[in-house]
């Protein structure tokens, strides 16, 4: 393994990881770096050296996320967060079932580029088809292990399905199973949160609602006094669009404890504009809502 290739994992590594502990997004992160053995491998697959392209995913990394909402939200923050060189980003159809790459290739920059640059000078025979980029994979958790599946039983063996046309669409078939259930876990969350506003279970509304990593601490009962007198604010904080509060938090630098209070506070600034709400909340949170958010 390359010592400079490690480093370079492990600060973009870090880098990605941060931007996801802010927000409070439920995820799992991966990485790996190709070894020797595995580069050699896919030059020679993919025939590199005779059609003047590069590998560009020697460093690579999986993003997997608990809902598949939440993808186009990452997809969308590190296209721009990172310098993109490509993106594959593949829409369902109707009429075919076929697994949907979410895959973007980024220009590794900065002190990560000298690293690298530095690598291929020492090691010029064997960086000379590696392209100074790193890749990230998008998935949810109930696709994840098809995609592995599918990854090392056909995708690395091409030759070996071409006959086996009822057989792959068994195995795509598979996967339209598995994102029809990544929708229907959505829902079911989402009725959830609606039993939890009825029977004014402000806890659960919130959670099941915005599905986060949220902090341990309960709803604090000033906003639960408020909730419980005014139903129409409680009604509110539970028809805000979640997509609309996560891209709040993922575009701007907004770092904050992932709480309930918290998650209300922002709402509140953001969309509902309850003075009984904004009267509480924090003069720390609110000095930060008006910087990344403009005037309440």
């Amino acid at each position: 393994m390359y010592e400079g290739l490690i480093l370079i994992e492990r600060n973009i590594r870090e880098n990605i990881d941060s931007s996801l502990k802010r927000t409070g997004m439920l995820y799992r992160l991966h990485s790996r770096i190709k070894d020797a053995n595995s580069i050699r491998e896919k030059i020679t697959r993919k025939d590199y050296k005779s059609n003047d392209k590069l590998m560009q995913d020697v460093i690579g990394f999986r993003i997997t996320t608990y809902f598949n909402e939440d993808v186009k939200v990452l997809v969308d923050y590190f296209s721009t967060c990172f310098k993109k060189v490509d993106l594959q980003y593949d829409k369902p159809e109707s009429e075919v079932f076929k697994p949907l790459r979410k895959n973007l290739v980024c220009r590794i920059k900065g002190d990560n580029l000298e690293i690298f640059e530095e690598l291929k000078t020492i090691h010029k025979e064997e960086f000379e088809l590696i392209d100074s980029t790193f890749e990230i994979q998008f998935r949810t958790t109930l696709s994840e292990g098809w995609h592995e599946v599918d990854h090392n039983m056909r995708y690395k063996c091409k030759n070996e399905w071409k006959t086996l046309e009822v057989q792959s669409r068994v195995l795509n078939g598979i996967y339209a199973t598995l994102e029809t259930s990544d929708h229907a876990l959505i829902n079911l969350f989402e009725n959830i949160a609606y039993q939890h506003y009825k029977e004014k279970n402000w806890d659960g509304m919130i959670r099941n609602k915005y599905r986060l990593r949220f902090d341990l601490s309960s709803l604090s009962d000033a906003l639960i006094n408020i909730f419980n007198q005014d139903s129409d604010a409680a009604k509110k904080i539970f028809r805000i669009d979640r997509q609309e509060i996560i891209n709040h938090i993922f575009t701007s630098n907004l770092r904050m404890k992932i709480s309930f209070d918290n998650i209300v506070y922002l709402c509140n600034y953001l969309k509902l504009k309850n003075n009984d709400i904004y009267q509480i909340t924090p003069d720390i949170l609110k000095d930060d809502f008006k910087e990344y958010f403009g005037e309440y």
